[in-house]
């Protein structure tokens, strides 16, 4: 795998889930609130926790302790909310606390180890040697991308149990 570096300096939203530091580029940050309750989604896979409605848009929430396969949050703590904009829209990031806006220098960089599966290696571009921990550098796009787990989802699901009507997976696409 060829290696691809961040520019000279990066500045990176840097947040924890846990004991875990992760980070996501600015440039996809739009803002950071305090966590507001959603509305869930019928259907959906447990990493989206529901809409927001932020100031009338209507945005999709991520569990990112769920997307990332860590423990689910300890109860009466409240997650943060980290607005992004990608390609596909705006959305919301569940994180337990902000850590940082941090700028980080590309010597500092490394690729994706090789050692990581696929599964995981779609999610991190990369990470940051910081002088106690490393930072983990995700894709913000990727993290997004939820039609696998929606698919996943709706399969064999029952829509209308009184007439037996199953979920199509190709709904999804």
């Amino acid at each position: 795998m060829i290696a691809t570096f961040p520019p000279k300096q990066t500045q990176v939203c840097a947040f924890t889930l846990g004991e875990h530091l992760f980070g996501i580029d600015v440039r996809y940050v739009q803002e950071v609130l305090r966590f507001q309750e959603c509305t869930p989604i019928p259907l959906t896979p447990p990493l989206v926790k529901g809409l927001l409605n932020l100031r009338g848009q209507i945005v999709l929430a991520i569990d990112m302790r769920h997307r990332l396969g860590l423990p689910e949050q300890p109860r009466g703590s409240s997650p943060i909310s980290i607005v992004v904009r990608i390609a596909d829209g705006v959305l919301s990031f569940l994180v337990d606390e902000i850590f940082d806006v941090m700028s980080l220098d590309s010597a500092q960089f490394e690729a994706t180890p090789e050692t990581l599966s696929n599964n995981e290696k779609r999610f991190v571009s990369g990470c940051f040697k910081l002088d106690d921990r490393i930072l983990i550098m995700l894709d913000a796009s990727q993290i997004a991308d939820i039609s696998a787990d929606l698919r996943s989802a709706l399969e064999g699901q029952r829509l209308m149990p009184e007439l037996d009507v199953l979920a199509c997976p190709s709904a999804c696409t």
